[in-house]
C-alpha cells in the first residue's frame, strides 16, 4: 500500500515538473537579416531568414529600410510580404525605393522583421550604398528647340516613363534610353535667349543629376511677318530663344537674299528690310554657319510718286516729291538716287516722308521726267517738270524813293522769295505769280539812277533799263508858324514810309505823326524857343532842308 502511494506521488511530481518545463519553453520568433544587394539607385534585393516562427502566431513579415541608421518597426519604410509567414529564407526585390535624397548617393539600412501577437522581432541592420546615376556630356553641346541631342552616362532606368530630362526646367521629349545613352528632343519654352548657357538635368526615379559642362541654347526661328513692304519695313520674327538686340551674337544672322540685316529690337526680334535687296528675296537665318531658309519670300513693294511740290521750277531751286511706299522716317539714311531727264541730281530725305531734289544750275530749259530709285525699284513722277530759263524782262515804275513798291517781270516760282539788288544794295522780294515779283526800294541809296539785278543761281540778271532813285524834297509846309503842339503838314517827295525818316525844327527832333511817300505830319516840339528856323527831313540817310523858315510863336 505504501509502495503504491509513493508511486502516485512520484508520478504527480513528474507531471507537474513536465508542465512547468513545457510552459517555460514558450518563445517568440527568431529572424535574421541575411543580405541587401543594390541593383540601381532606387532598387535593391533584400534577403532574410526566419530561424524560428516562435509560439505566438506570427501574422506579418518582410523588411524595413531607411536612409538613417535608427531603422525600427516605427522608423523607416516597411515592405510587408504578407500574413503567411514561412519558416526559412525569403527575398524581395524592391523598386522605387523611398530615398528622399535626389542629389547624392544614399546609404540604405535594412532589417528583416516578423510580427506576432506579442510584437515585432527584427534582424540585425545591414548597410548598403546605392549606386548613383552617372551622367557625362550632352552632344552636341548646343542646339535649338526640336533638335535631338544625346546624353552619355551610366543610367539605371526601370522604364522610359521613369526618366525625365529638363533644359532649364523645361521638360524634354525622351526619344530613346539605354544603359549608357539617353536621346532627347530639345524642348520649346526654355527660358533663355540665344547663346545663353543652361543646365541639363536627368531625373531617374527621383534621383537627379546635372550633365557635365554647359549646354548652349540656340535660336529656333520659325517665321516672319509681314511678307511684303517697302525697303525699311520692320519685320518681326517668331520662334524660340531669339537673341537680344543689345547682345547680337556673331554666330547669328538674318539675310534677305544675300544681304544681311541687323536687328533693331530683341523682344520681339525685329529687323529693317535693307535697301539693297532684290524685289523678291528668300529670308534665311544662319546659326553657327548653318543656313535655315524660312517659309515664304519677302517682296519689296514699289514706291509710288504721287506729286511734286511744283510743276514749274528754275535752275538752282529745290523741289520736293511725296508719295507712298517710301522708306519710313526712321530710315532717313537709306540711299536714294534721282534723275531729271538723264541728269543725275542730288536727293535727300526731308522728314515729312518725302524727298527734296535739287535742280542743277546748268540744266537747260525744257520739260523733264523725274525718276527716283529706291531699293530695287525705279519709279517716275506722274507729271513732267517744266524747267524755265532765267529771265528778267522789265520793271515798273521806273523811279521811286525808298519803300516804293516795284513790280519786276520775268520767270519766277510763285510765293518764292528772291534777292534783288538796287545798285549794290540788296533786298528781298516775293513772286506774286509765275511772271511777277514785288519788291520795295531799299534805303541807303543815293539819289540818281541805278541798275536793278535779280540774283539767282550764282548769277545776276539785269536789263538795260535803269531805275531812278528819288531823293527827299520839301515843296511846302503848312502852317508856316505855330506854337508847341501845332500839327505841321510837310509836302514833298522821296519819304521812306515806314522807318528811317525823322524831322527837325532847327536842331530839335520833332514827333512824326504820319508819313507817306510825299506827305509828313509832325507836331511842333515843346522845347523850342520863339523865333524862326529851318525844317530838316532826313530819310534813309539822305537829308533835305526847307527853303523857307518856320516861325515858333509863344
Amino acid at each position: 500500500m505504501k509502495k503504491n502511494i509513493l508511486l502516485v506521488a512520484i508520478t504527480l511530481i513528474s507531471l507537474f515538473q513536465f508542465q512547468s518545463c513545457k510552459k517555460d519553453n514558450l518563445s517568440g520568433p527568431e529572424i535574421q537579416t541575411l543580405s541587401a544587394t543594390a541593383l540601381a539607385p532606387n532598387a535593391a534585393i533584400f534577403k532574410g531568414n526566419i530561424v524560428n516562427k516562435g509560439n505566438f502566431n506570427p501574422f506579418d513579415y518582410g523588411f524595413i529600410y531607411s536612409t538613417t541608421s535608427d531603422v525600427s518597426d516605427v522608423r523607416g519604410t516597411k515592405i510587408s510580404l504578407g500574413k503567411d509567414v514561412p519558416q526559412g529564407e525569403f527575398t524581395k526585390e524592391v523598386r522605387n525605393l523611398n530615398l528622399n535624397s535626389p542629389y547624392y548617393q544614399p546609404t540604405l539600412f535594412v532589417r528583416a522583421y516578423v510580427t506576432d501577437e506579442k510584437g515585432t522581432a527584427l534582424g540585425k541592420a545591414i548597410q548598403i550604398n546605392l549606386p548613383t546615376q552617372q551622367i557625362g556630356t550632352v552632344l552636341p553641346n548646343s542646339g535649338k528647340a526640336g533638335d535631338q541631342v544625346k546624353i552619355s552616362g551610366k543610367f539605371y532606368a526601370e522604364s522610359d516613363s521613369a526618366v525625365a530630362v529638363t533644359f532649364n526646367s523645361a521638360k524634354a521629349k525622351v526619344i530613346s534610353i539605354s544603359d549608357t545613352e539617353i536621346t532627347v528632343e530639345i524642348p520649346q519654352g526654355i527660358q533663355a535667349r540665344h547663346g545663353y548657357q543652361i543646365n541639363v538635368e536627368v531625373n531617374i526615379g527621383g534621383q537627379r543629376v546635372l550633365a557635365s559642362g554647359n549646354f548652349t541654347v540656340l535660336a529656333n526661328v520659325k517665321d516672319f511677318t509681314p511678307k511684303s513692304g517697302p525697303v525699311g519695313t520692320i519685320v518681326t520674327f517668331t520662334g524660340d530663344n531669339l537673341p537680344d538686340s543689345y547682345y547680337y551674337p556673331n554666330n547669328f544672322s538674318i539675310s534677305f537674299g544675300e544681304q544681311r540685316a541687323d536687328a533693331i529690337n530683341g523682344n520681339p526680334l525685329q529687323i529693317l528690310v535693307p535697301s539693297n535687296v532684290k524685289v523678291k528675296s528668300e529670308v534665311s537665318v544662319t546659326i553657327d554657319s548653318k543656313k535655315i531658309i524660312l517659309p515664304g519670300e519677302f517682296t519689296v513693294t514699289a514706291p509710288v510718286i504721287t506729286s511734286i511740290s511744283t510743276e514749274t521750277a528754275l535752275p538752282g531751286t529745290t523741289i520736293s516729291i511725296s508719295g507712298t511706299n517710301f522708306p519710313p522716317n526712321y530710315t532717313y539714311h537709306y540711299p536714294a538716287s534721282a534723275k531729271i531727264g538723264g541728269t543725275d541730281v542730288e536727293i535727300g530725305f526731308n522728314y515729312q516722308g518725302g524727298y527734296n531734289m535739287a535742280i542743277p544750275e546748268n540744266i537747260s530749259a525744257g520739260d523733264y521726267t523725274i525718276s527716283v530709285t529706291l531699293g530695287p525699284h525705279t519709279v517716275t513722277a506722274p507729271k513732267k517738270l517744266k524747267v524755265l530759263s532765267y529771265a528778267f524782262t522789265d520793271f515798273s515804275p521806273a523811279s521811286g524813293s525808298p519803300g516804293k513798291e516795284v513790280n519786276i517781270t520775268g520767270n519766277f516760282v510763285k510765293d518764292r522769295q528772291y534777292t534783288i539788288y538796287f545798285g549794290d544794295v540788296p533786298t528781298t522780294g516775293t513772286a506774286t505769280s509765275a511772271t511777277n515779283l514785288m519788291v520795295e526800294v531799299p534805303g541807303g541809296i543815293n539819289e540818281g539812277n541805278v541798275k536793278i539785278y535779280l540774283a539767282f543761281g550764282g548769277k545776276n540778271l539785269t536789263i538795260a533799263k535803269e531805275f531812278k532813285i528819288i531823293g527827299p524834297s520839301i515843296a511846302s509846309f503848312t502852317p508856316t508858324s505855330g506854337n508847341a503842339g501845332t500839327v505841321i503838314t510837310i509836302k514833298g517827295n522821296g519819304y521812306a514810309r515806314y522807318y528811317g525818316t525823322n524831322v527837325k525844327f532847327g536842331t530839335i527832333d520833332a514827333q512824326v505823326i504820319s508819313i507817306t511817300e510825299n506827305t509828313i505830319t509832325v507836331a511842333v516840339p515843346s522845347n523850342l524857343n520863339p523865333g524862326t528856323m529851318k525844317l530838316t527831313v532826313t530819310t534813309y540817310g539822305q537829308m533835305v532842308v526847307s527853303s523857307t523858315n518856320f516861325t515858333v510863336t509863344n
